[in-house]
Parts: structure tokens; sequence; C-alpha cells
């Protein structure tokens, strides 16, 4: 049985810290290509950077604080342990206050 793969992606502005993200592509360059897309939203984001992307698996995104600054960590796992994961690389890099912004999405193949 040939199962075509689903990618996801999320980016984010390295400034700004706003991002979008993309699930259920076709190809990791699709899925990329629409998560800079939404995180731009027309341009007035512009320019954002892709952050994390995953195949046949899930995404999620926690962000901590260091000091006044804020940070993202993306998790990339199996369905269940992608904010598990976000939220455990937040915690290790030594920053506080580690919460999930982005809850897990998933890119699964369709059967």
């Amino acid at each position: 049985i040939n199962v075509p793969s689903k990618y996801g992606a999320w980016a984010t502005n390295l400034k700004t810290g706003i991002s979008g993200g993309a699930l259920n592509q076709n190809s990791r360059a699709a899925a990329e290509k629409e998560a800079i897309k939404t995180c731009e939203k027309g341009g007035r984001n512009a320019p954002c950077v892709v952050a994390a992307w995953v195949r046949n698996g899930c995404i999620a995104v926690a962000q901590g604080k260091s000091g006044n600054k804020w940070k993202a960590f993306p998790g990339v796992k199996e369905p269940g342990l992608a904010e598990a994961e976000a939220l455990r690389k937040c915690q290790a890099s030594g920053y506080s206050q580690c919460t999930i912004f982005a809850p897990e999405g998933c890119s699964m193949p369709q059967y």
C-alpha cells in the first residue's frame, strides 16, 4: 500500500515573535511555504523563517522566559508527545515560565 507522507511546519519572525504554521501538506517545501505565508500575514510580519518541520508526526511550541526575553521551543514527536517535548526543551535550556504557546498539531498520512 502506498500511503503518501504528510508534512507540517512552523515559522516565526525572530524580531516580533509572531508565528504561523501549516499542517497536512503534501511536501516539506509546501509546508514550509505555507507556514511562512501564514506567519507573514500578507507581508505585514515579514520576514519569517521556518523554525521546525515534521513528516508524519506532530509539532507543538512552548515558550519560556529568561530575564525579560521570551524564546520559543518547538517540539516534534509522534502524536501525544509534541507538547511534552517542547516543554522539556524549554526547561532544559534554563528558561522559566515554560508554557505551551502553540498546541500540538499533527500531519499524519491518510489511509
